[in-house]
């Protein structure tokens, strides 16, 4: 059986343990940030560890895109930030851890997917703004509801043959 000293030298060092750990996730989030350009150089997206963009760098050529395309190239820039900025917190988790450690094993779980094919092999997802100038076919638009209608006119509950049919005020 442990003496009180002895427990108490062991509750310290799980503290001290544990304020090791808190210190090297809360330094390895500080520094996690996800960045990438697309290959041409013209659009560069950067990362929070969450995911939240805190930059964009669009060059002059990237200008020269077609909105469709410009946003179809971000959107494939920002997810491979992402993903980086993702497996940098995991490494966090990992090297504090171990890769068995049920944090590890969380945030491994919600990875975003690895882009599996060339950018030129990806059909391009439809993002932004469409204003028709792309000869692209639009679905058409679903019909619109008809408008309610107005309930039917109540008769005047003021005419009434016992007295008069009408009101006091009509004159």
């Amino acid at each position: 059986m442990k003496t009180p000293d002895e427990w108490m030298r062991d509750f310290e060092s799980k503290i001290a343990d544990a304020q090791a750990k808190a210190a090297a996730v809360q330094q390895g989030l500080a520094n996690a940030e996800g960045s990438a350009s697309s290959k041409d150089g013209t659009v560069t997206v950067t990362v929070a560890p969450t995911g939240a963009l805190t930059n964009l760098r669009l060059t002059a050529e990237a200008m020269r895109l077609s909105h469709s395309q410009l946003a179809a190239e971000i959107m494939a820039v920002a997810r491979t930030a992402q993903r980086s900025a993702a497996t940098q917190v995991a490494e966090t988790f990992e090297q504090v851890n171990g890769a068995g450690s049920e944090s590890y094993q969380l945030i491994a779980e919600y990875l975003p997917p690895a882009e599996e094919q060339d950018e030129e092999e990806l059909e391009p997802r439809q993002y932004g703004f469409e204003d028709g100038s792309d000869n692209a076919e639009q679905p058409p638009a679903p019909p619109r509801p008809e408008p309610p209608r107005r309930p039917a006119a109540r008769p005047d509950e003021t005419d009434d043959p016992e007295f008069g049919n009408g009101s006091i005020f009509r004159g």
